[in-house]
């Protein structure tokens, strides 16, 4: 960590030189520095979501085509829910990829699970410096990313601690990489961007679903500025939609024909969200404003509105200001109207949310400049107020609360600390099934030991099948009552007389 806050500052000392290629280097070694940082924090698999996208992608290594919650279902039993499926298409498949190919590179930890979402993270600071200079200027794009890299909600992402970690650094950096190209595009009119346009929202998709095509909605608010409604006058549109579509059908075909019970499961339960509020997650329609300052930092609702009323002040091109907002204001109508609520889903506009900020600071650095005799001084105070800004939002003691054993009600790391230390010492024979691993806990117990674990005991039927299929039994003792007389009685089931901690 603190290799990357030295990065920081020297990377801040060269863009108040004006030395532009110096200052990008370090703020991405910077920026790789800290969200590998983020990516060691937690030394086991965190309860939310990261650690099904872990053992997903552990299986998928041995079949890139197959994902796989329950890589071996060896009991009898409905795998009718998402969070106990054989076939998992639960989300879509590239971020698993990425994981995968980052465990078959560098092993398989915690570590390598979260890489793949640090690299996209300094790829989202070097994109977000990008877009705030060609829209504004190189300051704006430096703050841009100081605003990225200094994220308290982004570095938790990449630790896996928020919802949906991997999956929403995916979506996130793959939709904001699409909206990076179609301003390059703009600025341009190089047809290249438009085939990158295409993919980067397939990428996007290809990691969640159909809000990856954002970039479109901004792009054809542009040709409606432009008075361009004529199919010739869209052609760029619909070359970079055929990218995307060749990017995003194959997967969705497939999965069609070889899992098709699973994949119009997973479809019906995604359309789900969009009329009640799925697995309690519910919030009044104002949920995601009343969320701003959790994703943005504190006095981030007060200074949005000011700051995207300075970006159009301050950008040339008032056209593209129009389109930048709308897809900001497309985002949040969607999300407000969807009755299911999570804090993650309208972080897709984050870098069109950090711009703006960004800008409005800019202008507030150039009004002390003119109120300041020498141009030494108002180069001093830049520093001083972007430094502060970093460390103001790079929260040192609240991560130190939240991932170390430094405060004593810190529960949540002991115990999964402690269930870890317990499925690593197991010494179970082949052909190993797991049963009653407390809660949900038995997805890291798959993990760990590479068996098949189960959170209930097993009824006789089950039993009877299990040790017909020449699998060994281990069970963990229960907190309370005793096990059936059929599994006391056979003297090769395994008892662990260990007690999980965690959720139920």
């Amino acid at each position: 960590m603190t290799g990357g806050i030295i990065f920081f500052f020297i990377s801040l000392i060269f863009n108040l030189k004006d030395k532009e290629k110096r200052s990008i280097l370090f703020l991405l070694l910077s920026a790789l520095l800290l969200f590998c940082f983020a990516g060691l924090l937690d030394p086991f698999l965190n309860v939310y979501d990261e650690r099904f996208h872990a053992l997903v992608a552990k299986n998928l290594m041995d079949h890139p085509l197959k994902p796989t919650l329950y890589d071996d279902p060896v009991v009898m039993m409905a795998y009718d829910r998402w969070d106990r499926f054989y076939i998992w298409l639960h989300k879509q498949p590239l971020f698993l990829w990425q994981i995968a190919l980052s465990f078959k590179l560098f092993g398989i930890s915690e570590f390598t699970l979260r890489l793949p979402s640090a690299i996209l993270g300094v790829v989202l600071v070097l994109i977000g410096y990008r877009a705030g200079n060609l829209l504004v200027n190189h300051r704006t794009g430096f703050i841009t990313a100081t605003l990225i890299i200094s994220s308290y909600y982004i570095f938790e992402l990449i630790a896996g601690r928020n919802m949906v970690d991997h999956n929403d650094v995916s979506f996130l950096v793959y939709i904001s990489l699409s909206i990076w190209a179609f301003v390059e595009y703009h600025h341009s009119r190089n047809k290249t961007w438009i085939y990158l346009i295409g993919l980067f929202s397939g990428f996007a998709i290809l990691c969640k679903w159909l809000a990856g095509l954002l970039v479109y909605s901004g792009w054809f608010v542009m040709k409606m500025q432009e008075k361009k409604y004529k199919p010739k006058d869209m052609k760029d549109i619909f070359q970079s939609l055929v990218v995307t579509a060749i990017v995003v059908i194959p997967w969705q075909v497939f999965t069609l024909i070889q899992y098709p019970t699973e994949t119009h499961m997973t479809h019906d339960y995604n359309v789900q969200h969009l009329f009640h509020p799925v697995e309690g997650h519910r919030g009044t329609i104002w949920y995601h404003f009343e969320q701003f300052d959790v994703l943005y930092g504190n006095l981030a609702s007060y200074l949005i509105i000011p700051a995207f009323i300075i970006l159009y002040k301050r950008m040339a091109d008032k056209k593209l200001f129009i389109s930048i907002m709308s897809m900001v204001c497309i985002t949040y109508l969607f999300f407000m109207l969807v009755p299911t609520k999570m804090p993650s889903f309208p972080v897709i506009a984050a870098m069109l949310i950090y711009i703006p900020l960004a800008a409005l600071l800019d202008y507030g650095l150039d009004l002390i400049k003119k109120m300041t005799a020498s141009s030494w001084i108002s180069i001093v105070l830049a520093g001083i107020v972007i430094s502060a800004l970093f460390f103001t939002r790079f929260d040192i003691e609240r991560i130190q609360a939240q991932h170390t054993l430094w405060k004593k009600d810190n529960s949540y790391t002991r115990m999964l600390i402690h269930n870890k230390e317990i499925f690593q010492s197991l010494r179970l024979p082949d052909h190993s099934v797991i049963f009653n691993v407390k809660g949900q806990h038995y997805i890291e117990a798959m993990f760990y030991t590479g068996f098949p674990a189960y959170r209930d005991i097993p009824t006789y039927e089950q039993y009877v099948d299990v040790k017909n299929k020449g699998r060994n039994i281990a069970i963990f003792k229960p907190a309370a009552g005793d096990l059936p007389d059929f599994l006391k009685s056979d003297t090769s089931v395994i008892v662990i007389d260990k007690e999980l901690q965690g959720y139920n």
